[in-house]
């Protein structure tokens, strides 16, 4: 079976196109393919239009999502070099007017091969082009069928944004996750025969363990910075029944850890914030939320308020176990950026909104879960 490389060789990048399949545990073990796009407006600087696609597989006989019974008939496994499943092709797409969710929700076959760091996700279904391929040089993104005309080219955009960020952690000796990360990377292509322009990252995770609800957000500036923030939990969110934005069961979040990291392109410098030191704090206001991150040490500080123009939902159900429901609430906000500021204690480096360019933004909050 063709394994995983460690952070530390020379083209962690090659994990991209890699599963690992002797490991998996039935109702929980998830993999999943994500890019997020930005794709910048003339028209509305600091709103970009947003496309999301999704390829994914789970370990499940039995699963909801949004309204579409799915279970799996081939569980990820090697013939020679090539890697075959069966899952789900999911997208959704803002055009700064409407949400079209789901853009796509649609189970076929899957074959991943690839040749060193260079390969291609290419789902089966006639005729249609969901293909994910390419290397770290150019990657290329489809979505092309009878109603879609995507292409999206990712080229790099600088060293510390485009790295293939590769790491592994074990919960216990049977749970745990893995992830291939991309901050970001410049986009080009185009949309209906229009050219467009923007940023993407990218992620390929394996989970396996039970699905707990989580925040998450990223911001590219123009310059090429960005701030991305991460923070799972387990707490009274995990028992939220509806996908309403609001509900008195919004508090006593218990943090499984947190993470904030700030890097500043211009000297080059990623600053990182740890769990202690971070607050995150959201509001709903006319149905969005407004997400307001800060973090303090001793050596720096920074605050990000972020507020979302649109909502993309998804809902995924599987049958009760220990006779708890398992829903996880899936919701991921185009948002733009209201506020932001960095500062060093030091006083030799003082970091605006303003001073960065334009930005693009998303984030996530999820509850429920899935057992």
């Amino acid at each position: 079976m063709p394994c995983y490389s460690t952070s530390d060789e020379p083209n962690p990048s090659r994990n991209i196109w890699f599963l690992k399949t002797d490991n998996m545990i039935p109702n929980l073990t998830w993999c999943w393919w994500w890019w997020l796009f930005f794709v910048k407006d003339p028209d509305r600087p600091g709103r970009t239009k947003q496309l999301m696609i999704l390829w994914s597989t789970k370990y499940t006989k039995d699963i909801m999502i949004m309204d579409k019974k799915w279970s799996v008939r081939q569980l990820p496994n090697w013939d020679g070099t090539v890697l075959k499943f069966n899952g789900v092709t999911a997208a959704w797409w803002y055009d700064n007017q409407k949400m079209y969710h789901p853009l796509l929700l649609e189970e076929m076959d899957f074959e991943v091969r690839n040749d060193g760091d260079n390969g291609e996700l290419r789902p089966i279904k006639d005729g249609t082009d969901y293909r994910f391929y390419g290397s770290p040089e150019k990657y290329v993104v489809n979505i092309q069928d009878p109603n879609n005309d995507f292409l999206f080219e990712m080229t790099p955009w600088n060293d510390h944004m485009q790295k293939h960020r590769f790491r592994e952690k074990n919960y216990t000796k049977k749970y745990g996750h893995n992830i291939l990360q991309m901050y970001g990377m410049k986009m080009r292509g185009h949309i209906d025969g229009i050219e467009v322009e923007g940023s993407a990252c990218h992620q390929r995770v394996t989970m396996n363990a039970p699905g707990a609800p989580w925040y998450w957000g990223l911001v590219h500036w123009d310059d090429g910075s960005y701030v991305v923030f991460s923070n799972p939990f387990v707490g009274p969110q995990m028992f939220r029944k509806t996908e309403k934005p609001t509900s008195l069961l919004d508090w006593g979040d218990i943090r499984l850890y947190r993470s904030i990291r700030f890097y500043h392109q211009e000297t080059n410098t990623e600053y990182e914030f740890r769990t202690s030191a971070i607050r995150i704090r959201h509001t709903v206001e006319n149905g969005l939320p407004i997400f307001d991150v800060t973090g303090t040490d001793k050596e720096k500080e920074v605050h990000l308020r972020l507020k979302a123009y649109a909502r993309a939902y998804w809902r995924f159900q599987q049958p009760r176990r220990w006779g708890i429901k398992s829903i996880l609430h899936y919701n991921e906000y185009p948002a733009e950026v209201v506020d932001f500021s960095f500062a060093t204690r030091d006083g030799s480096l003082k970091v605006k909104k303003d001073d960065l360019g334009e930005s693009a933004s998303n984030f996530e909050h999820t509850w429920g879960k899935l057992i």
